[in-house]
């Protein structure tokens, strides 16, 4: 599959229309919301619409690209959370190996829930909002210029690894190494001798942008001008009192003690 260089999607959607900082506002109420509840099916109601923000923006193909990294992630926090978690009700799985209560199971389900939507609401943010707003738009608040430069620039190389991270993988295929057959520790190891050339393909990408820049006399301590300056208009603002409403009404159910297993 080739690999753009951002995770960017030109569409005419409302949500693309919208300014970087509307769009941040809403992020943030849809992370606290996320963030503040444990029962997962209050978490799943941020996921579930992240998602479908996601779909609805055409971002599919970004997120099949993500897909086994948000799959990874919420196994192993489906697995690791009952650990951490102390038992109560009734017992739900009683297995040789493993024992759940009901209290376990569903921590342990909500947390998953909350870091999946953390990624998929972060991948809906990068999907409508190409490099160069993100960086308008922080600097727009306030934020250094080189702190806004280097986010965006991560966000532009991470493509780039994952394009170069397919074609390492397609060269050790071509010279009979399989990646990705047989049981999950097989997998695992399959991916480590793609390790090293994929780290040096990232670092020489680094070098070599890095010497552009100088070639171009780019310094950070100027103050910088930005080609596009969008206005914030009304949708802008009623996202980001949306994005406030969720805020705040997700800090105060979860004191009232709603959401909470």
């Amino acid at each position: 599959m080739s690999s753009s260089p951002s995770l960017y999607v030109d569409r005419a959607t409302p949500l693309h229309r919208l300014t970087a900082r509307s769009k941040l506002a809403l992020l943030v109420g849809v992370f606290t919301v996320a963030y503040v509840f444990d029962h997962p099916l209050w978490v799943a109601v941020p996921l579930v619409g992240s998602f479908v923000a996601l779909v609805l923006a055409g971002g599919w193909r970004n997120f099949r690209r993500l897909a086994y990294i948000v799959g990874a992630l919420f196994v192993v926090g489906f697995v690791v959370w009952p650990s951490f978690t102390p038992a109560g009700g009734p017992v739900v799985v009683d297995l040789p190996v493993v024992r759940l209560t009901r209290r376990e199971l569903l921590f342990a389900l909500g947390r998953s829930e909350r870091i999946a939507a953390f990624v998929v609401g972060g991948l809906v943010f990068v999907t409508t909002t190409s490099n160069e707003e993100i960086v308008a738009g922080l600097r727009s608040l306030g934020l250094p210029y080189a702190f806004c430069f280097a986010l965006g620039t991560a966000l532009r190389l991470f493509p780039t690894l994952l394009g170069a991270t397919s074609t390492v993988r397609q060269a050790q295929a071509a010279r009979g190494h399989e990646v990705g057959r047989g049981g999950p520790i097989e997998r695992l190891r399959s991916y480590v001798p793609l390790l090293v050339p994929v780290l040096m393909s990232a670092v020489r990408d680094v070098q070599t942008q890095s010497m552009a820049l100088e070639a171009r006399g780019f310094d950070t301590r100027g103050e910088r001008s930005f080609y596009d300056r969008r206005t914030f208009g009304g949708a802008d603002w009623a996202v980001t009192l949306f994005g406030l409403a969720l805020v705040v009404g997700g800090v105060g159910l979860s004191v009232l003690g709603y959401g909470n297993v």
